[in-house]
């Protein structure tokens, strides 16, 4: 919603640009009006540049999420790091921390009304990795 109202600012100032530009006596309105085009179009043209960034090889993206969702799940599961010493179990636990964490905002804020539009719509087919007690 946040871009549709920068979009929504520059066409606003394209139409008093049109209206009070051949107006002599309203030079305060058509400075106004040109101000909000040059707002509204560098922040819309900013805005586009990463809504299509986020959206560009998101196929590929979700393959490189799946290989790191199998690959943590693979080494939690068969207990990869349960040795003497417990070498690199910390490390796993924080990246799977950083996973779950990173999957239940990413969840939330694809669907957000203000800034849903610079996340694609692909997090709800992953799963947070549990972690049980031991």
């Amino acid at each position: 919603m946040i871009f549709w109202i920068f979009v929504i600012l520059l066409v606003i100032g394209i139409a008093g640009c049109i209206k009070y530009g051949n107006d002599y006596h309203n030079d305060g309105w058509f400075n106004v009006s040109l101000m909000a085009v040059v707002v509204g179009g560098l922040v819309s043209l900013i805005m586009a540049c990463f809504i299509v960034s986020a959206h560009l090889g998101v196929d590929g993206y979700i393959k490189k999420l799946n290989a790191h969702y199998d690959s943590m799940v693979y080494q939690y599961e068969n207990d990869i790091y349960d040795n003497d010493n417990d070498l690199g179990k910390r490390e796993l636990m924080v990246e799977i921390n950083s996973w779950n964490e990173s999957l239940a905002y990413k969840q939330e804020v694809q669907d957000d009304f203000w800034i849903g539009i610079f996340y694609p719509n692909i997090y709800d087919q992953f799963e947070q990795i549990p972690l049980k007690g031991k």
